[in-house]
């Protein structure tokens, strides 16, 4: 802190001792002031321009917001053509210093404002008025006809507009009663949906029931074989008979109980064969 407050009054010591040994200012060589125009001043074009500060400097105009225009080194004083102002308004004339550009600058904005027209004469002030009101009075015609006509053709934008909006009203309308349809439509294809799981479940469990019945069914309840019985030992009976019993009245209900019973019978004439199944066949 200390260090800082030394070297600032160091600073101003040396311009103060520059300011005695060349008897002027050296702040304004670095930094110019613009004399005239003052800041935000109105003017009436030609402008003269006039700084303190070096004595060339090279001069910047500019519409406030748009591109600078390049005036080239010049004197103070330097006065401005009213051809470099194009229109009324505010404009902004930026110093530089030729050599050190942008260190050494100053910048001024002011209003460019046209000077008015003078009187009218007394003697042409009649004629004029007379022909001002007839070119009014025809411009404001003019102007009555085109709002008329601008009138009419938002009538007709109103009238297409509402036409073009009942007709969306109603395609949305039946947008939105088909969707209802297509719900309701949707709603009934679930419920049967649903309905058709419900019976199909139901048909699942009775073909499950069956199955498991028919797993438990016997496949064949009789067995059997033909035979030749024989009245003699030595001569076989003409009639084939169908052997489903044993001696005893037993039905042969197994094939293992049919086969023992074939080997027995010396006139056995087929093997063991399904006789009646549970189906009746």
């Amino acid at each position: 802190m200390v260090r800082a407050l030394a070297t600032a009054l160091l600073c101003a010591a040396a311009m103060i001792a520059g300011d005695l040994v060349f008897r002027r200012s050296l702040l304004s060589q670095v930094r110019p002031i613009i004399l005239v125009p003052l800041d935000q001043q109105i003017m009436q074009p030609p402008v003269q321009v006039s700084w303190e500060g070096p004595p060339q400097m090279r001069l910047l105009l500019s519409v406030v917001g748009e591109e600078q225009h390049d005036l080239g080194v010049q004197e103070s004083p330097f006065e401005i053509d009213g051809d470099q102002f194009p229109r009324e308004g505010g404009y902004q004339i930026e110093l530089q210093a030729p050599r050190f550009g942008s260190w050494i600058w100053a910048v001024r904005r002011f209003q460019v404002h046209a000077a008015a027209a003078p009187p009218a004469t007394p003697q042409a002030a009649p004629a004029c008025g007379a022909r001002d009101l007839v070119h009014a009075l025809e411009a404001a015609r003019s102007a009555r006809d085109r709002a008329q006509d601008r009138l009419k053709f938002l009538r007709e934008e109103n009238r297409t507009l509402r036409a073009e909006g009942e007709r969306l009203a109603k395609e949305l309308e039946t947008v939105y009663k088909s969707q209802d349809d297509d719900a309701a439509r949707a709603a009934a294809l679930e419920q049967r949906l649903d309905q058709l799981a419900g019976e199909t479940r139901t048909l699942a469990d009775e073909n499950a029931a069956m199955r498991l019945r028919l797993s438990n069914v016997i496949p064949c309840s009789v067995w059997g074989y033909y035979s030749f019985p024989r009245v003699r030992s030595s001569e076989p009976m003409a009639v084939r008979l169908l052997m489903v019993s044993d001696g005893r009245g037993q039905v042969l209900r197994t094939q293992p109980a049919c086969e023992l019973l074939r080997r027995s019978d010396s006139g056995a004439a087929s093997i063991c064969f399904c006789v009646g199944n549970s189906w009746g066949g």
